[in-house]
């Protein structure tokens, strides 16, 4: 991940193929919201794994469970997580 992209962005990158571009960004403001009490811009590396956990029951029901773990991966190796 370069200094410039934040932490938001590649989720959003990355979720945005499967839930939509706009629905994307709103998941991770409301997930950053009740799970780690923060605003998207506020998100760091080390938030991911939380932020991912948060969202995974989600990502399943609506993309599946192999989707998901695969987007997962996929935010991870982009944050080096």
């Amino acid at each position: 991940m370069s200094e410039t992209t934040s932490v938001a962005a590649v989720f959003t990158r990355h979720l945005a193929t499967y839930i939509g571009q706009h629905t994307a960004p709103m998941a991770i403001r409301a997930f950053a919201k009740q799970a780690l009490g923060m605003a998207p811009d506020q998100l760091r590396v080390p938030d991911t794994l939380k932020l991912l956990d948060a969202m995974r029951p989600m990502l399943s029901t609506l993309i599946g469970r192999q989707s998901a773990d695969e987007v997962a991966l996929l935010i991870q190796r982009d944050l080096g997580v």
